[in-house]
């Protein structure tokens, strides 16, 4: 099992920027703009640094939309794949808080198509409270250590 990582790891990309960290059992992710598949790729690596050393222990996530936050279509199919390949590393589910979003319904469109597709459940909520109660119901927290 790697060490775990302490500190956020930030990328921005002319399209768009996440910034993702590891708290508890949840990984918690800030992004803004559009996901095009060279950033998911950063993305993808940065979560399996994160997720890696939690030892295949459940884990959720919490992602943060703001601006735009879609995926352009390949960077979609390359999400699919990914969220395949955490359940495998200990993934539950995954929350979103998309009050920031410019188009939230759009959002909640396209992330649902992903995780339906991933066979994972996700859930979409305007309030951060909310979200947490839905990934603690799930046993995840942010101050699971």
């Amino acid at each position: 099992m790697s060490a775990k990582i302490k500190d956020p790891i930030k990328v921005q990309s002319k399209f768009g920027e996440y910034s993702v960290e590891l708290k508890g059992n949840i990984i918690r992710l800030d992004g803004k703009g559009v996901v095009t598949k060279a950033l998911f790729q950063h993305y993808h690596e940065d979560v399996k640094k994160l997720a890696l050393p939690l030892g295949g222990q459940p884990w959720g996530f919490l992602i943060f939309v703001q601006g735009v936050g879609i995926l352009t279509p390949d960077a979609e199919q390359a999400l699919i794949e990914s969220v395949r390949l955490r359940k495998q590393y200990g993934m539950q589910a995954c929350a979103f808080v998309t009050s920031d979003a410019d188009i939230p319904a759009l959002v909640k469109s396209q992330f649902e198509r992903v995780y339906a597709a991933a066979n994972l459940a996700c859930y979409f909520s305007d309030s951060e409270n909310d979200a947490l109660a839905w990934l603690a119901a799930l046993g995840c927290s942010l101050d699971n250590e």
